[in-house]
């Protein structure tokens, strides 16, 4: 998965299980929030008063040493 500004938090949370952990470190209560479900990750950059560019340079470290991402299958 290629974490971008236009990805959705909840798209991360979704393949990344432990991004949750990522996120409550950072003080973002991702998990426990709504707005996760439409949120990008450059508004919650916004909302927490974070620099988009530095949390997706984290973020991706941080995926980077996960095993594959989780995929959910759809129904086709």
């Amino acid at each position: 998965m290629i974490i971008k500004k236009d990805t959705k938090i909840n798209e991360i949370i979704n393949a990344y299980p432990e991004a949750v952990q990522f996120f409550t470190d950072l003080n973002m209560s991702c998990s426990q929030c709504f707005a996760v479900n439409f949120d990008t990750l450059e508004n919650g950059a916004l909302m927490h008063d974070m620099d988009a560019d530095q949390l997706i340079a984290k973020l991706n470290q941080f995926v980077s040493t996960l095993p594959t991402p989780t995929i959910t299958a759809y129904p086709k």
